[in-house]
């Protein structure tokens, strides 16, 4: 553009308007900061495409993700549709930012305070000669401080002669002696063995048991011997877990479930039998109904279980089907059409994954069988005492509803063959219901399951059978403790010392 000729042409004439150089000069700098405001603006907008292009990218790869396996474990609601291992599952309760979490339990959870211990060592004192602003020397003190220290003992090993007096019998002329609490040519104690069985009861691998007494006592041990310790007190055990086993056909409420558990590379099931006063472990090579009809035949209580075919052996049992279980059904169904998933007690309303038309006839199979269940949990739920009137109206319509429900013929393939499975087990649905003191859930077996799923992910299994019997006493007896508020090793220290000589203490002296 000529800048010594430019003219402006007045829209109201035809008259001309001649600027002088410094005004040409202004004129035309703001028209280059125009030119560069329309280029920001341009460049505005592209950003802004791009913006959105991305977020519409970000919607999908997270639609996707809410179905994946990974983000599936991050809830218990999801865990089990998705195939996740419930022990992968976690609660984590989101703290304000900015904010620090508070300390002691989660919210919704009772107190617990830790009780005074009560001193056994001899007491430490802390005195002070001169003072220590102007090293003034001190006199008797005025009063004292006191808190209670907990420690552990410094780790050293115990290491003592067993000497076992022998005697010549005056009357048949043969030489006797007592026998010693310890098996002959064992060289550890009964305390090392309790120790060991505890920490791979715990899920400590052979090889970290055989770390741990090097690093933290000193003790060279090989893996063997550890394996012959344990395997010496799952030996004593073995009296312990018969009458443990045998107790569970006497029991009123027992629940069932099983998992796979290899055994020297093959094949192998471990069992698990939970009632009100004991856990009792089975491994067996087989799933079938063998391995149920060897603990459980004969059992005349109520027998809580998933849908397992094998558990229908035990003609004798009430059998209660586990409302938990029927719900992972209902949210893998509801993972394969894009629904996510729900609780069994959630009133939450069905949220799909991804765009596209919801799957109307699922979600109304889905929704009544949770209804259904829901109003007949929340009679018992949480309820010390419920009268027989009111459990038997309540059984009478939950029954009546599910009939009605089950009576439809269902065109999708989820909610046809969930109402199959549960037509054939309608007599099992609510045993909650109709017999007091059976749980709505299967929660105590499926938790004493975990216990071997730990196991199996840490050692991968047993290399042989005799391995896994020791596993399955060890294990009985272990959550058996548990379940009863007791030690595991004081009962294994009673099984292996029994009425033998006391053995010497390193435990410090007050």
């Amino acid at each position: 553009m000529a800048t010594r000729d430019l003219k402006f042409h007045l829209a109201s004439d035809d008259e001309s308007l001649t600027l002088d150089r410094e005004q040409r000069r202004e004129i035309l700098r703001k028209l280059e900061r125009l030119e560069k405001v329309e280029e920001e603006v341009r460049q505005t907008r592209e950003e802004l495409r791009r913006a959105r292009e991305e977020i519409q990218r970000l919607r999908r790869e997270n639609e996707r993700l809410k179905t994946s396996a990974p983000v599936l474990a991050a809830s218990d609601r999801t865990a089990e549709a998705g195939g996740v291992p419930s022990s992968k599952t976690f609660y984590r309760r989101p703290v304000p930012r900015g904010e620090r979490r508070p300390s002691g339990g989660q919210f919704g959870h009772p107190g617990h305070g830790r009780s005074r211990p009560t001193p056994n060592a001899p007491s430490v004192q802390v005195a002070l000669e001169r003072c220590p602003k102007c090293s003034t020397k001190l006199g008797d003190p005025l009063d004292s401080l006191h808190r209670m220290i907990t420690d552990l003992p410094l780790p050293a090993l115990l290491i003592f002669d067993l000497e076992v007096f022998r005697y010549r019998c005056p009357g048949c002329h043969r030489r006797v002696h007592a026998e010693p609490p310890l098996p002959p040519n064992r060289q550890f104690g009964p305390v090392l063995a309790a120790w060991i069985a505890h920490q791979r009861m715990l899920g400590l691998s052979v090889e970290k048991v055989r770390t741990s007494l090097s690093e933290s006592f000193g003790l060279s041990i090989s893996e063997a011997s550890i394996l012959a310790l344990e395997a010496w007190v799952a030996d004593r055990l073995d009296g312990e877990y018969a009458r443990l086993r045998a107790s569970v056909r006497a029991a009123s409420v027992v629940g069932a479930d099983e998992t796979s558990f290899r055994i020297n590379g093959k094949n192998g099931w471990l069992w698990v039998y939970e009632h009100l006063a004991a856990t009792v472990y089975q491994i067996a090579p087989t799933r079938g109904k063998t391995a149920v009809l060897e603990v459980l035949e004969g059992f005349e209580g109520v027998l809580g279980h998933d849908a397992w075919d094998p558990y229908d052996a035990i003609t004798t049992a009430d059998h209660a089907l586990d409302p938990v279980h029927v719900n992972r059904w209902l949210e893998r169904a509801e993972v394969r059409h894009r629904v996510e998933p729900r609780r069994l007690l959630s009133e939450a309303p069905a949220k799909l994954t991804s765009a596209g038309h919801p799957p109307t006839e699922l979600l109304g199979f889905v929704d009544t069988v949770r209804s259904i269940y829901r109003e007949a949990i929340l009679v018992v739920k949480d309820r010390a005492r419920v009268s027989v009137a009111e459990r038997a109206q309540a059984f009478r319509r939950a029954r009546r509803r599910m009939a009605a429900l089950l009576k439809i013929e269902w065109k999708d393939r989820d909610a046809r063959r969930i109402a199959k499975e549960l037509r054939h087990r309608r007599r099992t649905l609510f045993t909650f219901l109709r017999v007091p003191g059976v749980p709505y859930h299967n929660n105590g077996a499926e938790n004493a399951i975990r216990q071997g799923v730990l196991i199996r992910k840490v050692s991968g299994g047993r290399r042989t059978w005799i391995g896994a019997r020791t596993l399955e006493r060890l294990l009985t007896v272990y959550r058996t403790c548990r379940k009863r508020g007791e030690s595991f090793r004081d009962r294994v220290l009673t099984m292996l010392i029994g009425a033998g000589p006391p053995l010497p203490s390193a435990r410090p002296q007050s």
